[in-house]
């Protein structure tokens, strides 16, 4: 598992990181294993990266991600929307 490539893209009105990045990997990855790959490469807290699109390119193994780094997670759960924080297990999904 590493970073082939990234794009990196400071937002400092929301206070975060845009990134693009295509990942090698040699078994098929979760949300969380994303995320602990992304905060080890820009040396942040894993609770700061949202994923909001994970795509794995056929034929190839390789992953194309788009994720979010916030400064904090208040900026997170402020910023994103609500099924992204669920996906992301920083908010629980309401019980009916």
């Amino acid at each position: 598992m590493s970073i082939v490539s990234s794009n990196l893209k400071d937002d400092k009105l929301i206070g975060r990181r845009d990134v693009e990045a295509i990942i090698a990997y040699s078994k098929n990855l979760t949300r969380d294993d994303l995320k602990q790959i992304i905060a080890k490469h820009f040396s942040v807290d894993p609770l700061n990266v949202i994923i909001r699109k994970a795509t794995y390119l056929t034929g190839t193994r390789l992953i194309k991600l788009h994720a979010h780094v916030y400064d904090s997670v208040e900026a997170a759960k402020k910023n994103e929307p609500k099924y992204i924080l669920i996906r992301n297990k920083l908010v629980e999904k309401e019980k009916k």
